[in-house]
């Protein structure tokens, strides 16, 4: 667990995503969680080792795709999710990306009695008492997904971005609205109150620089995409896109070896991603 500030806490699961916690004097509030509920049941005790048993006052998820039903009830906590989460964990279908990554499928959370107890729809906060309150936000931006949030403990100018920002790996590409997406990037870019940027997954920057390697990547990808459209390529030729994209990131790439999980996962989540470009591209949908 690393300290950002006196009570702004951030931790890297064991699958590569950064995690976070706001401390205050009554209570505490978590934002986002490990996906195995082991995990989260150990990060809940180290919290309490930490901090103290303090009471969970939320959990704040910055995406639907952040949540597993099991380690929510292992930490047994209410959780906040923006409405567009609500709605696609009410639709029984699998996503794409769910079905990609077949092995990481979770199972319906309304089936194991773990929806929501709390929606917002543009923002909400949470306000954690005693003799100097913390308030800590929760803004709706969409982009990655059409739920995703930032999480900003006020004050402290520290923004959890969830999977909106991967740096040092490539980002996931299968539910983005990319235009949308590009738009919140370049908006943290110029964003002068947020001093530290937690991204989903690599390590902690500052907006100038963390944003880079996810805009670039959305850039290069969409790229040779439509390189493959022009041409008149099927769809299965994107396959022949993901190793010359994941030799970026690899032990020879300018950006260095820091991928968090098996390269096989790695190579299936950006060829989905390149095909969800390819329909974006097909379909005359804005990409």
């Amino acid at each position: 667990m690393k300290k950002l500030t006196k009570n702004v806490f951030t931790h890297t699961a064991s699958d590569g995503a950064n995690i976070g916690c706001v401390a205050g004097d009554d209570a505490i509030v978590l934002i986002d969680l490990p996906q195995d509920p082991l995990e989260a049941s150990a990060w809940r005790k180290d919290l309490a080792a930490e901090l103290g048993p303090k009471h969970i006052r939320a959990i704040l998820f910055t995406s639907s795709d952040r949540l597993n039903s099991e380690a929510i009830a292992a930490v047994n906590a209410p959780t906040v999710l923006h409405d567009a989460a609500y709605a696609q964990l009410s639709t029984p279908e699998e996503s794409p990306m769910m079905q990609m990554l077949e092995p990481m499928a979770l199972p319906p959370i309304r089936e194991l009695g773990a929806t929501p107890q709390v929606t917002f729809s543009n923002s909400a906060s949470i306000v954690l008492g005693g003799k100097q309150p913390h308030f800590v936000d929760v803004i709706h931006y969409g982009g990655y997904t059409p739920d995703a949030c930032i999480v900003i403990p006020r004050g402290t100018g520290i923004a959890f971005v969830g999977d909106l920002v991967a740096v040092g790996q490539p980002p996931l590409l299968a539910q983005g609205n990319f235009e949308q997406w590009q738009a919140v990037l370049a908006a943290l870019k110029k964003n002068k109150t947020i001093t530290t940027l937690v991204p989903g997954r690599g390590p902690v920057g500052v907006p100038a620089t963390a944003t880079d390697d996810t805009t670039d990547y959305i850039k290069t990808a969409v790229t040779r995409v439509k390189a493959l459209v022009r041409a008149n390529r099927n769809r299965g030729d994107v396959a022949g896109l993901v190793p010359d994209l994941m030799s970026i990131y690899g032990p020879k790439g300018a950006k260095g070896t820091r991928h968090s999980s098996n390269m096989d996962a790695v190579s299936r989540y950006v060829r989905a991603g390149l095909e969800r470009i390819y329909d974006d591209l097909k379909s005359g949908a804005a990409v």
